[in-house]
């Protein structure tokens, strides 16, 4: 098994010089480049006139996920208890995994009312021998996962002091860590049945920062980059028909007291609609029996309207902030 600390201790090997190119080859490869770009135009128009016909149309039926199992961390109160209920609603059999194994526990019983298989595992989804041993109890138990939805995550500034260094550590390993640990166990399994979806819980934060929530906000933006380079693999893998994914991004939740206390407090965030977690839960169901890539929860608009946000001049954000938030 390879180490990185291990290689970082190795003496450093450049790459051997770059050869110049011949003004000939220079001019083929422009020529390429131009070749393929009316290649592209050509096939674009046609992708383009199919993509708005499946968005205005409804012909589309969203897919049937009763009797498939899914695997919810962070399950037991909030919103992973919201969603692993509105999963059980569409006949979903639901594994809770949670440090809080006693509401864990309820939470799964409340399931069983639905109909569906339900079970709960005290589990921290930042240990990777944990997970890899919540795998085999649930495959055991339940059979092998299909959908697996990341919500476990912890918000930093409810302590008094989350920039110790243990803490920031333990930020990372919750929020961004406990996903890749959890992906890397259960997709194989996806790829061999030919079959799942891996959903990730993020943040609205994570395309409006409001600059109150920097290593929060930091971890959220990672795992939009990880779902994007995640379903990229899964394509290159030949499994985009079969398996799929989706980050949420959910805005304020009406969840734990500390928290919608604290958010409330802060500049900006007091002049945000607060959500109940059973209202984004149905939408993030939704967004799954749709295929949906990335959905904010509540879906009241496409994630596609806030990307502009990014390369937005500082100055116009700003303005924006303050006239609609900060008065």
């Amino acid at each position: 098994m390879g180490s990185l600390q291990e290689f970082q201790k190795l003496p450093y090997n450049p790459a051997a010089p770059l050869k110049s190119r011949p003004p000939l080859v220079t001019a083929v490869l422009v020529l390429k480049i131009v070749f393929n770009v009316v290649i592209f135009l050509g096939k674009l128009i046609p992708l383009v006139v199919y993509l708005l016909l499946r968005k205005l149309t409804v012909w589309r039926k969203p897919k049937d996920i009763k009797g498939w199992l899914a695997l919810v961390t962070g399950g037991a109160n909030g919103l992973g208890r919201a969603i692993a209920i509105e999963l059980a609603k569409q006949g979903c059999n639901v594994a809770v995994a949670d440090l809080d194994e006693y509401n864990a526990l309820r939470t799964a019983l409340e399931l069983r009312y639905y109909g569906v298989k339900a079970a709960s595992y005290k589990i921290d989804v930042a240990c990777p021998e944990q997970v890899q041993e919540l795998q085999r109890r649930i495959e055991a138990d339940l059979g092998p996962v299909d959908i697996l939805v990341n919500n476990a995550g912890l918000v930093p500034f409810l302590v008094s002091d989350e920039y110790v260094p243990e803490n920031l550590q333990r930020l990372m390993n919750v929020n961004i860590l406990a996903n890749f640990y959890t992906v890397n166990t259960f997709l194989p399994g996806m790829y061999a049945r030919q079959k799942g979806h891996i959903v990730t819980i993020a943040s609205a934060a994570a395309y409006i920062p409001l600059g109150l929530m920097r290593h929060y906000s930091t971890t959220k933006y990672a795992m939009k980059g990880f779902m994007e380079e995640l379903r990229d693999e899964i394509k290159l893998a030949g499994q985009t028909k079969f398996i799929k994914t989706t980050t949420i991004f959910p805005f304020q939740l009406n969840t734990r007291k500390e928290l919608v206390d604290a958010v409330l407090k802060m500049p900006y965030f007091s002049k945000l609609p607060v959500i109940d977690p059973d209202q984004a839960a149905k939408s993030i169901v939704r967004s799954i029996r749709c295929n949906r890539r990335k959905a904010f929860a509540p879906d009241w608009f496409g994630v596609w309207l806030m990307t502009f946000i990014d390369d937005m001049p500082r100055k116009i954000k700003y303005l924006f902030q303050d006239q609609f938030l900060g008065q």
